[in-house]
């Protein structure tokens, strides 16, 4: 499989500075060690709980935070090296879908306005008829009637909105699509129609995305594989259907397990995972460590795996495989 996007071993810190002014510089470890590869028609997930840096490591992807350390290429293009010139050509090739549709578009343009403002500033279709062909093959392509290109956002429904966004995104031909939690604003019959439109556009455009979400349900429909995230580390990594019908880490069971399912006696057979944090484990290498139900002194002190670029499945924990059969929070 080609891989048009390659991130390897990824670092970035923020720092900040004390309350006065001169005040020592404080440094917060947001992203540490990444690895993670996306290819050409594969959607993979991104998971956990707030504040893990998702949304930083996303931003990274799309050249909009700096990094300190390790490699983020798109197309063999190194990030960090690329120039302002060099950076507007990689507009082309990812493209983002922002979470809240109501946000996200200018009440001060139409829809026509909102998608043709990237061909403006890349140069693209300056033919006038040559245009209006494009843009109604864009609309008709996202599920919108181009009869309505003229209307103004607050004219639309939330799910309406939303495909304007995946639209806009979609109109320079991009390579990846970064899409950070896109349905969670929207009602749950209108989520599923926008996730069917993503997977239909991700096998039709050959079309890479990164899917950043919550939920799990949401997750499994779409992604081929999923990364979960703790704390700017990824501890697990594999095929949808592997990590949550067998999960490997302590860390991704425990997210399983707050995951409600409909059988009441399932449900009750499912004892619940303790996330207490204790603090005589807070100098093992693992950032799990002081929540993890199987935490052993010795074992755990070890230093953690470490992912490459290789790997099918990936597991951060010296522990691993801490059971054989499949889990009781398989969902």
């Amino acid at each position: 499989m080609k891989y048009p996007v390659e991130i390897k071993h990824l670092h970035k810190t923020y720092q900040r500075r004390g309350a006065w002014l001169l005040g020592k510089t404080e440094e917060k470890i947001v992203l540490q060690n990444v690895t993670l590869r996306i290819g050409a028609q594969e959607i993979v997930g991104l998971v956990g709980e707030s504040g893990c840096g998702k949304t930083t490591l996303a931003k990274v992807l799309l050249g909009l935070e700096s990094y300190q350390s390790g490699s983020v290429q798109v197309n063999g293009l190194e990030l960090k090296e690329l120039s302002k010139a060099g950076f507007k050509k990689l507009r082309r090739q990812v493209q983002v879908v922002f979470q809240d549709p109501y946000s996200s578009l200018d009440p001060r343009q139409t829809m026509r306005q909102i998608l043709c403002e990237p061909w403006d500033i890349h140069g693209l279709h300056k033919d006038k008829e040559q245009r209006e062909k494009a843009l109604h093959s864009l609309v008709r392509a996202v599920g919108l009637d181009p009869a309505h290109l003229d209307r103004w956002p607050h004219e639309f429904s939330g799910g309406q909105r939303q495909r304007i966004a995946i639209a806009r995104a979609l109109a320079l031909e991009p390579q990846l699509l970064v899409a950070d939690e896109p349905v969670s604003a929207l009602d749950v019959s209108v989520q599923a129609q926008i996730l069917n439109l993503l997977k239909d556009i991700s096998r039709s455009r050959a079309l890479g995305m990164l899917f950043i979400s919550h939920d799990f349900a949401v997750a499994r429909f779409l992604c081929d594989r999923i990364a979960v995230m703790y704390q700017g580390r990824i501890l697990e990594c594999a095929p949808t259907e592997q990590l949550l019908c067998n999960p490997q880490h302590p860390y991704t069971e425990a997210l399983l397990a707050a995951v409600p399912v409909p059988d009441p006696v399932l449900q009750k057979s499912r004892e619940p995972v303790s996330l207490k944090i204790e603090t005589n484990r807070s100098s093992c290498p693992c950032p799990y460590a002081p929540r993890c139900r199987y935490y052993e002194a010795a074992q755990c002190a070890r230093p953690l795996p470490q992912q490459t670029e290789g790997d099918s499945r990936f597991c951060a924990c010296v522990r691993l495989p801490f059971q054989k059969e499949k889990s009781r929070y398989a969902v």
